[in-house]
């Protein structure tokens, strides 16, 4: 049984939906190593055909909205385990979906961060920056921050068996 098939069994069995296994064909569908070295090359790819293809403000947004979300997965993703990343087209909107494994740990820690933000994406960039003052531990969570309040994107957050799943949507 292939890893598409696998996943698609997974799914089916447990009655969850990933915007991963979409009905529209991907844009882009890149599957890389959780490993922080890949993040500057294929960003430079996916910004060049963002701006290519897509509408300038468009494609401001979901630069930040790459680059911050594809981070956060390389740098925390689980050794040895996939990072994918999917442009998929609905309509006028692109759905932008990041996907990883992660310790059970920084999952729990994600989910209560993304709760902070999607509450008041404001008062989120505020504590955020106010972090960056001290040497604070656990360090600054400023990507995921920045999606929703600079750029105004919302985030979703989609998690089973170690596998994190963050997407957003970027109207036109």
């Amino acid at each position: 049984m292939s890893g598409v098939q696998a996943r698609a069994t997974r799914r089916a069995e447990d009655g969850r939906v990933s915007a991963i296994d979409g009905d529209e064909p991907a844009l882009i569908s890149i599957g890389a190593p959780a490993d922080p070295a890949l993040l500057e090359p294929t960003y430079a790819y996916l910004s060049a055909y963002c701006f290519a293809c897509l509408p300038p403000p468009q494609a401001q947004r979901l630069n930040v909205a790459i680059y911050e979300l594809y981070a956060n997965a390389l740098r925390y993703g689980s050794d040895g385990g996939e990072v994918r990343l999917e442009l998929r087209r609905s309509g006028k909107s692109i759905l932008l979906v990041v996907a990883n494994y992660a310790e059970q740990a920084h999952v729990e820690r994600l989910k209560a961060h993304l709760a902070r933000v999607q509450e008041d994406p404001s008062a989120a960039f505020s504590g955020e920056m106010n972090r960056f003052d001290g040497a604070s531990q656990p360090p600054p969570m400023l990507g995921i921050v920045r999606v929703a309040h600079e750029v105004g994107l919302p985030l979703q957050l989609f998690s089973y068996q170690g596998r994190v799943e963050i997407s957003t949507r970027c109207d036109e």
